[in-house]
């Protein structure tokens, strides 16, 4: 399991319910996704993040602020095929995890330095409740086609989370159960 972060759904300050869900799950990775706060609060948040992550031996993902992971010496970078475009990652961070939507991104992904994929939404989920789900079967040819780690997203809970291991995606992301410890 990999948690992606939503300050606005949290139950509770975002660094005590990161702590909170480690120590529940165990997850793989935390990734700090959150568009909705200013740079400074993210990088305030992010610096701590880290020290509980690192605490803990989970990998840690800074998303989209390139300006903050560099400042920060983040390992690992998670970003949208665009902004990849427009930086140099060369021999900057471990990991390069890039979200895709469709096989035709799957190549660009990985020839931008991308070290993982994060593909969805798989099923109805309500962060995007009017967009239709990919679906498993859409997951299992990406899976097939791409040449690197695909983590699956979108609508994931404890009884359809085999479902995307079994087609393929080394893992799975969750984010609003994470943020609310109901997974």
């Amino acid at each position: 399991m990999i948690i992606f972060t939503d300050v606005k759904s949290a139950i509770m300050p975002l660094d005590k319910l990161v702590l909170a869900a480690i120590k529940k799950y165990n997850p793989s990775a935390v990734y700090f996704r959150d568009k909705s706060i200013s740079d400074k609060e993210y990088f305030d948040m992010a610096k701590k993040l880290i020290d509980i992550c690192k605490k803990h031996n989970v990998p840690f993902y800074i998303c989209h602020r390139y300006e903050i992971a560099e400042q920060l010496g983040a390992k690992n970078f998670h970003t949208n095929l665009n902004l990849l475009s427009k930086i140099d990652t060369n021999h900057k961070f471990d990991n390069i995890s890039v979200p895709i939507h469709s096989k035709q991104e799957i190549e660009l992904a990985i020839k931008l330095g991308a070290t993982n994929l994060v593909y969805g939404h798989i099923f109805e989920t309500f962060c995007k409740k009017d967009l239709s789900p990919r679906g498993l079967d859409s997951l299992k040819e990406i899976c097939s086609l791409s040449k690197i780690p695909v983590i699956a997203i979108g609508g994931i809970n404890g009884k359809n989370a085999q479902k995307v291991l079994d087609m393929g995606a080394c893992d799975f992301a969750v984010m609003s159960s994470a943020m609310t410890l109901t997974f």
